[in-house]
């Protein structure tokens, strides 16, 4: 049985898939008993979002105006993927817009000034504008998302400043975090990089660093790195003056 993706669900949840895909999707949950709890515990995360969350973090997430990652707090966890569509996706995803290779899945989303919009190679993007990513591993347990940006700086975005890969699901879900842009203005390439065993974080900081120093083409021209990963997709966007 083919049961709809956790981003189907979130979006039915959302109110956010059209009415053809909202016909599939019932069909398939009226006779699915695990979907219909997936779908029930998706409304009842964007509920308690919308309720209690959503209302003390507006503020906070508005006035943001610096390079930053939100960590939510633990007690939102089991909440994420419900809660990724209705504050972040807020539509049903476009297919491709999705890199697959090799059986990951990448997507990047910026949202700027409460826009939403799906990140593709030459996306222009500000300095405060947001990014967060959709990530599906595949049959690779362990995920590495880092990225190089225009001023040669490495960073290691999930697990944020991590020393090593992080898990994530093999099915496309929302990882934990945002990052709010700064001012370094040229291209900005992110990379996901699965891995049967977690990579170290120095390592692959000292091969973007090494991209960084050869300049702004090399930034656009490198779409994966020499390093162990099983699977590896990048999307390179701009920031600053067009």
């Amino acid at each position: 049985m083919n049961h709809p993706s956790s981003l189907v669900i979130d979006a039915l949840a959302a109110n956010k898939l059209d009415d053809a895909e909202v016909k599939t999707a019932r069909a398939h949950i009226a006779d699915c008993a695990r979907c219909r709890g997936d779908l029930a515990n998706a409304e009842a995360a964007i509920a308690h979002f919308e309720r209690s969350v959503l209302p003390r973090t507006l503020p906070a997430l508005q006035a943001a105006r610096r390079r930053r990652w939100w960590l939510l707090p633990s007690v939102l966890a089991p909440a994420l993927a419900a809660l990724a569509l209705v504050w972040w996706i807020r539509k049903p995803v476009d297919d491709d817009s999705v890199r697959i290779k090799g059986g990951l899945t990448f997507q990047v989303f910026a949202n700027r000034h409460g826009e939403v919009i799906p990140v593709r190679d030459g996306t222009h993007l500000d300095a405060g504008d947001s990014i967060r990513f959709v990530v599906g591993t595949g049959s690779a347990p362990y995920v590495m998302v880092a990225s190089i940006d225009g001023a040669g700086h490495p960073s290691i975005y999930y697990p944020y400043e991590g020393e090593s890969s992080g898990t994530a699901t093999s099915e496309p879900s929302e990882l934990p975090g945002s990052i709010v842009l700064d001012a370094a203005n040229g291209p900005e390439r992110v990379f996901a990089l699965a891995s049967a065993t977690p990579l170290d974080a120095a390592m692959v900081t000292r091969v973007l660093a090494a991209i960084g120093a050869r300049g702004a083409d090399a930034i656009r021209e490198t779409h994966t790195l020499d390093v162990p990963a099983v699977h590896q997709a990048s999307v390179v966007f701009e920031k600053g003056s067009p």
